[in-house]
């Protein structure tokens, strides 16, 4: 059940026992010391990214190094949602955003690699099938040609969004920049989610709780101390929670090394 949600958090309490905390996050957002997670409080960290993640983050690196700022015009001259989170965040002033690979959820993994604690993946790799067919639904809802073409006539539906999720915030996060950033962040997530019928949002973000309680089964202490931090952004934090709230079954989920170790790598 869920216990707290805070400015840009949420807890939630395993009836089978262990404690988990959603920590929210804002893309390519560089969040000040208040709003990190203390590592030695949790026993694990999963991440709503697929276990291709890292290679990806290492990649975004490489690309930064040979050419800064090539991964933020890269998108901010598409004509996605991200694009128009982007130019949102540009106009806010005293927040370091634009950073890739996403600052806060490599910060966060590389800690618990350091620490010695298992990171966990939460999205399913595309040889799942099940998982597998839910990407093709949510492809063929978000590429129906109405949906394509109020993505390119879009700017009127972002500035209804901006104010909706304007109304719906609490102001009382660390400054009223990231106040800002919040908002933002739920716009986008918002018209993201609204190319997609709720059927196909409930079955993803159960899909996902399922793991998430995996996740927590799979750290190493007695179940009720067990305790999982799970980094996604902020504005998919209540989806997660409604997800748990169903009470699916834990999925079985193997920690980021076991998987390497299974697939030969180091």
């Amino acid at each position: 059940m869920a216990e707290g949600r805070a400015w840009s958090t949420a807890t939630w309490t395993d009836p089978d026992g262990g404690t988990v905390l959603l920590h929210g996050t804002f893309p390519t957002v560089v969040h000040p010391r208040a709003l990190w997670p203390e590592v030695a409080a949790w026993d694990g960290v999963a991440v709503l990214e697929d276990a291709e993640a890292p290679h990806a983050w290492a990649q975004e690196a490489a690309d930064e190094r040979a050419s800064p700022g090539v991964n933020l015009e890269a998108v901010r001259f598409g004509i996605g949602h991200e694009a128009r989170l982007l130019e949102a965040f540009s106009a806010i002033e005293g927040v370091q955003w634009g950073a890739f690979p996403d600052p806060e959820p490599v910060r966060v993994v590389r800690a618990f690699e350091r620490a010695g604690k298992p990171v966990f993946f939460l999205e399913p790799s595309l040889e799942d099938e099940s998982w597998s067919d839910q990407l093709s639904l949510e492809a063929t809802e978000r590429t129906h040609w109405r949906r394509l073409l109020r993505r390119v006539r879009g700017r009127r539906t972002w500035s209804r969004t901006l104010v909706a999720a304007s109304k719906a915030s609490k102001d009382d996060g660390p400054n009223e920049a990231f106040s800002q950033v919040k908002v933002a962040s739920r716009a986008w997530w918002a018209m993201w989610d609204d190319d997609l019928q709720p059927s196909t949002i409930e079955a993803r973000d159960t899909r996902l709780a399922a793991r998430v309680r995996g996740a927590l089964r799979s750290v190493g202490v007695p179940p009720t101390a067990r305790r999982l931090l799970v980094v996604l952004p902020e504005a998919r934090i209540d989806g997660l929670l409604a997800g748990l709230s169903r009470g699916p079954s834990a999925e079985v989920i193997v920690s980021y090394d076991d998987l390497l170790a299974m697939n030969g790598e180091e």
